[in-house]
C-alpha cells in the first residue's frame, strides 16, 4: 500500500549507508514491476486520512528533489527548504560531466523521480480532489520549470551521452520529462506549456534526436516525448520544425548558397522518417531477441506519423519522395512474418496510417505485395472478435474496423486492390461450385416468379472461413463493425445488389439495401 511504500523510500534517502544506491535500485524495481504488470493496486492508499497521505507524498517529493539536486551538483548547495529559485540556482550551474560524482545513484534517483511521478498519476491522483492547486499536488515541485530545464540539461549533456561506462542517464532524464509533461491536471498541463513555450524544451527533444549511435531505449524515450507533444501541444510542431530548420543551415553554413542540391531537408517527418528506417534495417534482423527494443521504437514512430495527420495545420505537406520513403518503409513492415507479436503490433499502426493515405498509395501496395499481408491482418483481428468474442463493442470495433475501413478505400481507389482483396475472401478456386448454387437457386427464384434473389442464408459460407467471419459481422451489435462489414461486402460484390445477396444472404443483408434504398423496409424499422 502507498503508507508502507513511502516509509520505505523516506528510508532509504535518508539514510548514507554504502548499500543506499542499491536499497534505492530495489524500491525502483519493485515499484516498476508492478506498474509495468499493470498493477498499482497494492501500492494504492488504504489511508481514509487524506492530509496524512498527502503529507507523506510532499514529504517524498522533496526528498526526492533535494537528493536529485545534490547528487547532480558537485557543490553541497541542497539544503532542506530550498526553494525552486535556488534550485534554478543550481540548475545553471550544474556540472553533469564531472567525473568524480555518483553517477550510477544520479540515474537511481532519476529513475525514482518517473517512477513516482507515474505512480501518483497512475494510482493515486483520482483519490484527490480535481484540479486542486499546485502546492497541493505532491508532483508539482518535480514539474515545475527548474526541474523541466535540469531534466533537459541531463538529457543534453555531451559527456553523459557519448560515455558508454556510466548509466544511460540522458534516457532516465528523458523519461523525467515525459512523466513531468503527460496528463491533462492543472499542474501536468502547466509544465506542458512551460516545457514548449518558456524553458525551450524542443530545442533540447531535438538535438537529442538527431544524435547519432544512441543506445535505442533512449531514442525511444526521446520519439515518446515527440509524439506527446505532437498529440498533446500541436503548437509544437512549427517549433520542431523551425529548431531543425536551424540546426539543418547550421550544418549547410559551409557549402555554397543557395546550391539546393547540397542543402539538407530534414524537418521533423523526415528525421522520424530516418529513425524508422534505422530501426527497421539495422543489424540483427528486425525485431531482434527479446531484449532488442527496436520494434518499440518503430511502433512510437508509426504512431507519431499518424499523430502528425495530414489534416493537423501545424504539420506541412510532405514531399513526394519522403512519401515514397514512407511507403517502401511501410510495406516492409506488412510484409514481416507475424510469428511475433511485436511485429504484428507495427502491422497494426501500419493499418492506421493507411486510413489517411492518399489514393495512389493503392497501386504502390500492389506493386509491392502489400495487399494480401492486410487480408491476413483482417482475418486474424475477425477471428479476435468472432471467434475469441471480447464481449466487448468498444474493443470489438477497435479490433475490425480500422482493417475493414483501409480495405474497402484501398478497393474503391483501385481495381487490382479490388480483385486481389475479392479472390482472398471468396476464393477462385470455389467460384465453379458457388455459381452452380447460384444456378439452382436462380432457377428456383424463377419457379416462384420472383425477380431478386432472396436466399435467406448465405450461398457459401462455410464454418471458419474469412467470408463466414465478415458476414457474422454483418448483424453484429456494434453498429460501427456491422456497417464497415457490410460497406467491404458490397464493394467487394460491385455494388450489385443480387451479388450481395447470393454472397451474403437476405437476412444478413436486408437492413444495409435498406439504407442504399435498394429494398423498402417496413415503416419504423431502422438498420
Amino acid at each position: 500500500m502507498a503508507e508502507v511504500i513511502l516509509e520505505r523510500l523516506a528510508q532509504v534517502l535518508e539514510n548514507d549507508a554504502p548499500d543506499q544506491e542499491q536499497s534505492l535500485k530495489e524500491w525502483n524495481n519493485d515499484l516498476e514491476k508492478d506498474l509495468l504488470s499493470g498493477g498499482g493496486s497494492q501500492f494504492s492508499s488504504t489511508s481514509d486520512d487524506s492530509s496524512e497521505q498527502l503529507s507523506a507524498l510532499n514529504n517524498a517529493e522533496s526528498r526526492l528533489h533535494e537528493s536529485l539536486v545534490a547528487a547532480a551538483s558537485p557543490a553541497d548547495v541542497c539544503k532542506e527548504g530550498d526553494s525552486n529559485e535556488e534550485a534554478d540556482e543550481v540548475t545553471n550551474g550544474i556540472q553533469v560531466g564531472d567525473c568524480n560524482q555518483n553517477l550510477s545513484f544520479l540515474s537511481e534517483i532519476l529513475r525514482a523521480i518517473g517512477l513516482f511521478m507515474r505512480w501518483y498519476g497512475q494510482c493515486l491522483q483520482s483519490s484527490f480532489e480535481s484540479g486542486s492547486a499546485s502546492s497541493k499536488n505532491p508532483t508539482a515541485r518535480l514539474k515545475s520549470n527548474e526541474m523541466l530545464l535540469l531534466y533537459c540539461k541531463l538529457l543534453d549533456d555531451a559527456t553523459l551521452q557519448s560515455s558508454n561506462e556510466c548509466p544511460d542517464i540522458p534516457r532516465f532524464s528523458s523519461v523525467c520529462i515525459f512523466r513531468a509533461t503527460y496528463g491533462n491536471d492543472n499542474v501536468t498541463a502547466s509544465a506542458r506549456k512551460s516545457f514548449v513555450h518558456s524553458i525551450d524544451g524542443c530545442t533540447y527533444l531535438m538535438r537529442a534526436l538527431l544524435k547519432g549511435d544512441q543506445p535505442v531505449p533512449r531514442i525511444f524515450s526521446v520519439v515518446r516525448n515527440v509524439h506527446h507533444l505532437i498529440s498533446a501541444a500541436p503548437e509544437s510542431i512549427p517549433k520542431m520544425e523551425k529548431i531543425l530548420e536551424t540546426f539543418a543551415a547550421d550544418d549547410c553554413s559551409g557549402e555554397i548558397e543557395n546550391d539546393s542540391e547540397h542543402k539538407k531537408k530534414y524537418g521533423l517527418l523526415e528525421v522520424l522518417v530516418a529513425t524508422l528506417a534505422w530501426a527497421l534495417r539495422s543489424d540483427p534482423q528486425f525485431p531482434g531477441n527479446a531484449a532488442d527494443r527496436r520494434s518499440d521504437l518503430a511502433l512510437e514512430i508509426l504512431r507519431s506519423l499518424f499523430a502528425m495527420d495530414a489534416g493537423n495545420p501545424s504539420v506541412p505537406l510532405p514531399s513526394n519522395d519522403i512519401m515514397t520513403q514512407i511507403g517502401m518503409m511501410l510495406c516492409e513492415v506488412l510484409c514481416l512474418s507475424n510469428a511475433d507479436m511485436r511485429v504484428y503490433q507495427c502491422k497494426l499502426a501500419v493499418v492506421a496510417l493507411l486510413l489517411n493515405a492518399p489514393g495512389e498509395y493503392s497501386g504502390y501496395l500492389v506493386s509491392h505485395d502489400g495487399i494480401k499481408p492486410l487480408v491476413s491482418i483482417m482475418s486474424y483481428q475477425l477471428s479476435l472478435v468472432v471467434v475469441e468474442r471480447t464481449a466487448n463493442s468498444a474493443e470489438d470495433a477497435a479490433a475490425v474496423v480500422p482493417i475493414l475501413l483501409v480495405l474497402r478505400k484501398l478497393c474503391q481507389s483501385n481495381e487490382a486492390v479490388l480483385q486481389i482483396v475479392k479472390d482472398e475472401v471468396f476464393p477462385p478456386e470455389l467460384e465453379d461450385s458457388f455459381a452452380e448454387k447460384v444456378a439452382a437457386e436462380m432457377a428456383k427464384m424463377q419457379s416462384e416468379g420472383q425477380s431478386k434473389a432472396k436466399n435467406m442464408a448465405p450461398l457459401d459460407a462455410p464454418r471458419g472461413t474469412v467470408r463466414w467471419k465478415l458476414i457474422r459481422l454483418m448483424t453484429w451489435i456494434d453498429s460501427s463493425v456491422k456497417r464497415s462489414a457490410c460497406e467491404l461486402l458490397w464493394t467487394l460484390c460491385n455494388e450489385d445488389a443480387t451479388e450481395f445477396v447470393l454472397r451474403t444472404g437476405f437476412g444478413n443483408a436486408v437492413y444495409f439495401l435498406g439504407n442504399k434504398g435498394v429494398v423498402n423496409l417496413p415503416a419504423g424499422v431502422n438498420a
